[in-house]
């Protein structure tokens, strides 16, 4: 398991499943952004399947897919910039 330090900035995460400490080569805030991204693109999806049910609410769903893509747009960029500066 993964586990989430919060330390002090660029501090790897640890991984301590297999009963030691096995440092990982991805820091908090790049895991962090992987993470938030990750979720992003998942509710997006999930948003179009739920457009595609042809509920009432698909004019809703659309514009929240449309708004997390916006947040997707800017996660894949401050991603983009911490692993063009590694």
């Amino acid at each position: 398991m993964i586990q989430h330090t919060g330390g002090k900035q660029g501090t790897p995460r640890t991984d301590t499943s297999g009963g030691g400490d096995v440092h990982v080569p991805v820091d908090n805030e790049t895991y962090d952004l992987l993470q938030a991204l990750t979720s992003k693109l998942e509710a997006i999806d999930a948003y179009r399947t739920y457009m595609q049910d042809g509920s009432d609410e698909s004019a809703m769903f659309r514009q929240l897919a449309q708004d997390d893509m916006q947040h997707a747009n800017q996660l894949l960029d401050a991603l983009k910039g911490r692993l063009g500066n590694s």
